[in-house]
This record gives C-alpha cells, sequence and structure tokens, in this order.
C-alpha cells in the first residue's frame, strides 16, 4: 500500500481528472448504448422447464408470455359486443399471437353474476423478449376502451415489469441521510463532501459499467437499484474509515503527505480486504450455476470494487489536494484535537466490557440467537399481484380475479402431458376429474389435444393465491400422488408446469444449491483472514459472528413479510421470501460484516503488534474504531432505510435485511460480542500452529 500511498498523493492532480474522465466516459457510452434489463432465467432439469419445453416445441404460438386482460362492469353483466372489439384490437398489436375470449373458451371465464370476466392474451415471445415500448403498447390499448361503465386492468409479469415504478429519489434520500450524519461525525463541511463525492463518482461508474454488463449477461430488472443501494453503503463506509484516519494524523501533527500515507496503509489496507472479501462473496453466487444470479451478482461486485478503488486512490488523491483544510468549515467551537484514546466514552465501554468478559458474550449470543429464531419458519417463493402498490394495474387486475373467481385465477398452472405415438388418451379425461377433485382446486379444464396429438394441455385454477402456501402444497401434490395415481397404467407423462410452477422449481433450486454457497464463502473468506491475521481463531470467529448476524436478518424479515409485521408500515401483505433473497442477501451480508470485522480487528492486531498486550490491544481497539464503526454503520443503515419505501416488494426485502443486519452487526457483535470474545480468549486469539505459520504466505501490505 505504500507504493499506491506514494503514487496517488504524487500525481494527486492527475488522478482526480482520470476519475472524473472515466465518470464521462462510462455515463456517456452507457446513455448511448441504453441497457437490456430482464428478468428471465432458465432452470434445466425442472418439471415446469420441461412442461415450458414441450409447448414451445408443439405450440409456438403459445410459447411466450401470457397476458390477462380483466374486465369489470359497473352497469350490468359484460357481453361479447362489449369485449370482442377490445381483444381484435389487441390481436393486432406486436408480438400478441392469440387472444382468447372470455366467452370463447371451455373454461369459465366469465364470473358467476357476469360483471367480471378475463381475456387471455398470448404472447410471441418471452418477457425477457419484448421490449418495454410494446408492452406499453399493449396497456395503453386495452386502456383506452375504458369508460365510466368500464374498468379495464391488465395482469401479467411483463405488465407488472413495464409499469413498475422506479424509486429514482432513494439514492438522493440515502446521500442526503449521509451528508447529515458525516457532518455530526466530521464537524466540517470540507470533510463531509469530500466522502459524498467519492461515492457519487464510484456510484456514476458502477451504474454505467452495470447498464453495459446487462447487454452480456442477463441482469435482472433490480439489478441496478440493488447495485446503487450496496456501493452507496459500502463506498461511503470506505470513504469514512479513510477520512477519519487522515484527521487524526493531521490534528496529531503529521504533514499532510504523511497523514495521507498512513490513511492508506492502514484504513485503507483494512478497506482493500474488506473489499475483495464481499466481492468474493458476491461472486461466490457463481457456484450455484444459475444463470438468473450471475448478472446480479457481478452488477453488485462491480459496484463495491469501483467504490473500493476510489476510496485507496480518488479519496487519498482529493485528501492530499485538501490538506489540512479538511477541517475548514466547521461547526463552531467544535475541537478538532485529538483525542486520547485512553480516555472517553469507547474506552470506558471497553473497560466494562473487559471487566466481564464472559457475562457479555452469553449475552449478546443469546440475544442474536432470539432473533434468529423467525427464520426457522421461512418459507420461499414467490409474492403475487396482490402484493403490488395499491393504484398499479396489475394490483387492480388481482383483486378483481380474487373478488370475481377467486385468488388462484391469478396464478393457474398447466398440466402439460406428451403423448406417445397412438397412446390412448382417456386416461387423460380420469387425470381432469381427479385433479378438479383436489380440494384446493377451483377448475381443471378439459383436455386441449393438438390437432397432431403429441402433447395435450390441462389448465387448473387453484383456489388459492399464487403466493399461498396451499397451492406450493397443491403443485406437490399433483406430482407426488394425484397424477401418478391417475396415470399409473398410461405411457403418457404428465408435467406440472405454469409460471407458479416455474417459481416454486426456482426456490427448490436454490434451497438445495444454498449449503454448497455458504460453505464456498465461508471458506474462502476464512483463509482469506487466516493469511492476513495469521491466526486460526479470528477467522473462525468471524465467520460464526456473521452467521449470526446473518441469522438474525433473516429473522427481521420473515417476521416484516412472511408473518406481515410489516404491513402497517410498508403497504406489503404477507406473503412468502422472494426464493432468492436468503443466498443474495447472505453474499452480500457476509461480505458487509466483515467490512467491520476486519476493519476493527485490524486495529487490534496494530495495537497487538505494537504492544504484545491482548487485553491492551482490544481496549485501545475498540476505543479507537468504536466511534466511526457506530457512525459507518449509521450512514449505511440509513442509506438501506431510504431504499425501503420504494414501493417494489424485492427492495423492500433487500433494504429491511441489509439494515437489521448492520444495526445487529455494530451495535450487538462489533461493539460487544467481538470484544469480549476477544479479551476472554486473550493471547489465544494470535495462535497459528507452527506447521501452519511455515506454509502460509505471509501478505504484509504495507
Amino acid at each position: 500500500m505504500s507504493g499506491l500511498a506514494n503514487l496517488v498523493y504524487k500525481h494527486r492532480k492527475i488522478t482526480v481528472v482520470l476519475w472524473i474522465v472515466v465518470l464521462l466516459a462510462i455515463s456517456g457510452i452507457s446513455q448511448k448504448v441504453g441497457s437490456a434489463y430482464s428478468d428471465s432465467f432458465t432452470l434445466p432439469k425442472t418439471e415446469s422447464k420441461t412442461a415450458l419445453d414441450l409447448i414451445t416445441k408443439y405450440l409456438p404460438a403459445e410459447k411466450g408470455d401470457s397476458i390477462q386482460i380483466v374486465f369489470a362492469s359497473k352497469n350490468g353483466p359484460l357481453t361479447p359486443a362489449i369485449i370482442d372489439p377490445i381483444d381484435a384490437k389487441l390481436s393486432g398489436l406486436a408480438h400478441v399471437s392469440s387472444v382468447a375470449s372470455p366467452f370463447a373458451g371451455q373454461t369459465r371465464a366469465v364470473s358467476a353474476d357476469g360483471t367480471i370476466a378475463f381475456s387471455t392474451v398470448h404472447l410471441d415471445v418471452l418477457g425477457r423478449n419484448i421490449k418495454p415500448e410494446d408492452v406499453k403498447k399493449i396497456i395503453s390499448t386495452a386502456k383506452g376502451f375504458q369508460n365510466s361503465n368500464l374498468q379495464v386492468e391488465l395482469l401479467g409479469s411483463s405488465i407488472q415489469q413495464a409499469s413498475q415504478a422506479k424509486p429514482a429519489s432513494s439514492e438522493g434520500i440515502a446521500l442526503l441521510a449521509a451528508a447529515v450524519i458525516l457532518f455530526i461525525t466530521f464537524g466540517s463541511v470540507v470533510a463531509t463532501i469530500i466522502p459524498l463525492f467519492v461515492a457519487v463518482v464510484g456510484l456514476g461508474i458502477a451504474s454505467g459499467a452495470v447498464s453495459l454488463i446487462s447487454h452480456i449477461f442477463s441482469t435482472a430488472q433490480f439489478a441496478p437499484i440493488l447495485a446503487a443501494l450496496v456501493g452507496l453503503g459500502v463506498g461511503i463506509d470506505y470513504a469514512l474509515f479513510i477520512v477519519t484516519r487522515f484527521r487524526q494524523g493531521i490534528h496529531s501533527g503529521l504533514s499532510t503527505e504523511e497523514a495521507v500515507k498512513t490513511a492508506v496503509k492502514t484504513s485503507g489496507r483494512a478497506v482493500l480486504f474488506a473489499g475483495i472479501i464481499v466481492c468474493i462473496a458476491l461472486l461466490g453466487l457463481f457456484t450455484v450455476r444459475v444463470s438468473f444470479l450471475y448478472g446480479v451478482a457481478i452488477a453488485a461486485a462491480l459496484s463495491v470494487l469501483v467504490t473500493m478503488l476510489a476510496s485507496i486512490t480518488l479519496l487519498p488523491a482529493l485528501l492530499g489536494l485538501v490538506g489540512k483544510n479538511v477541517d475548514r468549515l466547521s461547526i463552531p467551537g467544535r475541537s478538532k484535537e485529538t483525542h486520547d484514546i485512553e480516555v472517553g466514552g469507547w474506552a470506558k465501554w471497553s473497560a466494562n466490557i473487559q471487566r466481564r468478559p464472559i457475562l457479555w458474550s452469553v449475552a449478546s449470543t443469546l440475544v442474536l440467537l432470539l432473533l434468529c429464531f423467525p427464520a426457522l419458519s421461512i418459507r420461499l417463493g414467490t409474492a403475487d399481484s396482490g402484493n403490488d402498490p395499491k393504484g398499479t394495474t396489475t394490483r387492480a387486475a388481482y383483486d378483481l380475479l380474487a373478488k370475481g373467481f377467486g385468488a388462484g385465477y391469478a396464478g393457474p398452472l398447466t398440466l402439460v402431458a406428451k403423448i406417445p405415438t397412438g397412446a390412448d388418451t382417456s386416461s387423460l379425461t380420469t387425470l381432469t376429474a381427479a385433479v378438479g377433485a383436489d380440494s384446493d382446486v377451483a377448475v381443471a379444464a378439459p383436455a386441449f389435444i393438438t390437432p397432431d396429438k403429441a402433447i395435450a394441455i390441462i389448465t387448473v385454477y387453484p383456489k388459492s393465491a399464487p403466493q399461498s402456501k396451499a397451492t406450493t402444497d397443491l403443485i406437490d401434490r399433483l406430482r407426488t400422488s394425484t397424477i401418478p395415481q391417475a396415470m399409473k397404467n398410461s405411457p403418457i407423462h404428465i408435467y406440472v408446469g405454469g409460471i407458479v410452477a416455474i417459481f416454486a422449481d426456482f426456490g427448490h433450486t436454490l434451497t438445495g444449491k444454498l449449503p454448497l454457497f455458504i460453505a464456498s464463502v465461508v471458506l474462502l473468506s476464512f483463509l482469506l483472514l487466516m493469511i492476513v491475521f495469521r491466526s486460526i481463531v479470528i477467522p473462525l470467529k468471524a465467520a460464526a459472528m456473521n452467521v449470526l448476524s446473518i441469522g438474525a436478518a433473516f429473522g427481521v424479515v420473515v417476521a416484516t413479510f412472511q408473518w406481515g409485521w410489516g404491513e402497517p408500515l410498508l403497504g406489503t401483505k404477507a406473503g412468502p421470501v422472494e426464493a432468492f433473497l436468503p443466498i443474495f442477501l447472505f453474499a452480500i451480508l457476509f461480505g458487509l460484516s466483515m467490512d467491520y470485522e476486519v476493519f476493527l480487528v485490524s486495529r487490534i492486531q496494530e495495537e497487538w503488534l505494537i504492544s504484545g498486550d491482548n487485553a491492551a490491544a482490544v481496549r485501545r481497539g475498540l476505543a479507537a474504531t468504536g466511534g466511526v464503526i457506530t457512525a459507518a454503520a449509521t450512514i449505511m443503515f440509513s442509506v438501506f432505510c431510504a431504499f425501503v419505501f420504494g414501493g417494489q416488494r424485492i427492495i423492500q426485502e433487500f433494504g429491511i435485511g441489509l439494515a437489521s443486519a448492520v444495526l445487529f452487526d455494530a451495535t450487538v457483535i462489533r461493539s460487544a460480542l467481538v470484544p469480549a470474545l476477544m479479551q476472554w480468549w486473550g493471547a489465544a486469539n494470535w495462535w497459528l500452529p507452527a506447521p501452519l505459520a511455515k506454509i502460509l504466505p505471509k501478505v504484509k501490505i504495507d
């Protein structure tokens, strides 16, 4: 790090200019090229994927997504004369292969009182291949027929994506909250502006880069928001760590050059390793081998990488230019002197923990285990449109379907039968009857057999909502008992498909791969920390603490979203936790938790190497970093909370999960549990077996 510090300080003006040039170039290119975000994913070797492949092969006109156009009459029953002109107009739009009228099919698509009905629009492409403007044309065309007597609403994943509100103000709110906390922490306008400037530059470059990689990797719609959320949080935190150490150097009498180099060699070193661990955790998602995760993992890792590089190059260059003016425009009367870390509130707190380390260790662990308890009942799935914000067309369509037919009509299941040549198809009638007799099935439509008799399709409408556990149980019951029993003497193979089944299979796939992913991330992080700190105990402790922190965050997410405790505040109904959230949240949180671990333990190690006294090292390390870790956690907590009220349930889940973990990590874990354990274990913290010490590479970045 010394070489980097020397280079950056010597060429500080050029460094600043280069970062600004990169920002302008990336922003210009990304605006010109545009983005290609999509929420598509493939699940090889799943039953729902097989069903989709069969439809694509034998019914290419219905291989794409479908949209439900829901009509509600305010003045008597609906008639073909009202709906047929709308269906005809929609049939002529781009990517619309067919429109099924509510009056033409075998399945009931008109409510009992005749006031609610729905047409099904079949697209010739999947959602990832249709342009947002084409979907918006479908919405505007259908909505164009709405009047005082007729309500028209639309439901479907492509509609949801096209009409989704973008929480554009979240970044601004996050930056404002961070500015307030930084100003309170530093007491100086200049010291406040510098970290914010670095974070904005890093965020701008990362946003442009994420937009560009969406053309290479399939990248979900929420990826840029998640990348901004994580990038802002870690970027401001990293800058806070380095600026704090720089100011300490200036206040203790160091020259600007010496203060910059000291900050880079100490806090900059911690930032480097913390950033690497976050990126390792995120890129570990590639071990899951689900393509849907790749683009989001790269987007978030890229955001962290850019902000980390900006923190150890652009930030020191700016500090070198500002020098001792870092405290300009300070709060009147605010002391700028460096206080002795052996006195003050954090020194007293540390001493209090050191007097009763076992008590603090046990009490802190029990608190975290209690918070983890709700996570034991986690149910993975996909929230349906009943959780969309009120006022959206998808929420209105869902509510109308639930009113007229039942919530299950918003997510029908598709049973696809692969018929061998010459096979007797009478068993399909038996199957339809058996499925219709299930207590959670509202309607099982008669089988539709293709003209070439290659496949047959049975559409099943559950009584329960798509996100309901009862619907998931129905899928499992159909696959394990109903279908095998009804088709036991038939050569016809039945596959349960449809969007609800696809998401159920997606959840099962990710759940099955989660143990391997957790093991790979923990192992890689353990090895890196063992090399950095030359210890066995510290990386083991770090892994255990991080798992506790993440478990507590999962507990809060389950209580808030699955149990519905957050409905009064967030407006989202109780429902399952998104299937991919645990694996993503673990990747992000494991990395973020390591930030504070590395920053705290690096300072404790620094004091240990100077004094050789573990108790003094723990006391001085916590006293020196407690304040800045608290400020950093407060900033990150505020940043994550700023994204909670944007209206997107996925981002709300991420925001609550991340904010909770940061809160627990900075308070219970880093301020109490870690110092208590390190005091309790004494010199054993730094134990490394001699044979292992010989073969481990010695990494000294200074």
